[in-house]
């Protein structure tokens, strides 16, 4: 991306369940990115401050809604693993030569669900029927380059290339 290069919005975007295109999806809410904390405090500090701890994130929740209540948000709340794949093209402006172009970005996730919300009956309104998955893992690839991965059962935080769960791996012997 050069400087003239400016990112507006995404274009669109596809859900893929397991690999199959998923349906009828309004909007999807990424997770927030909060890595544990603890408050440091003690002799020889000039009061208190919270430490990240290395690698370490906080619950990662991924939200899907639904135009409406049908089979798939229904299949999605089965007691098991989905494989989350979201496929979407985000507009950029190229200011010097006036173009546009898409940029692809992918966010892979696997989760389970955690819980939902059936939505809402009203006549000619949308349900905003919403599945909460619980990621374990997640990716985010930009333009098919790997810039975030988070797996929190294998230890690995890798971000712009570097697994900052490395060094602790090789530490516990795993």
């Amino acid at each position: 991306m050069g400087m003239q290069d400016t990112l507006e919005q995404v274009i669109n975007y596809e859900v893929f369940v397991d690999g199959g295109r998923c349906l009828g999806t309004g909007s999807v809410e990424l997770p927030e990115l909060t890595y544990l904390t603890q408050d440091i405090k003690g002799a020889g500090i000039a009061g208190n401050y919270s430490a990240p701890t290395l690698g370490h994130l906080d619950s990662l929740e991924l939200k899907l809604t639904f135009r409406a209540l049908y089979e798939s948000p229904i299949a999605l709340m089965e007691q098991k693993a989905v494989i989350l794949s979201l496929r979407g093209a985000v507009q950029q402006y190229d200011s010097a030569n006036g173009t546009l172009k898409p940029l692809p970005v992918r966010i892979d996730a696997r989760g389970r669900i955690k819980g939902g919300a059936m939505g809402k009956f009203e006549p000619s309104e949308l349900m905003d029927t919403e599945i909460t998955f619980e990621c374990d893992v997640i990716s985010v690839k930009v333009n098919n380059i790997e810039y975030f991965m988070h797996d929190k059962l294998n230890f690995v935080n890798r971000v712009n290339g570097q697994d900052y769960l490395a060094s602790v791996r090789l530490a516990l012997g795993i």
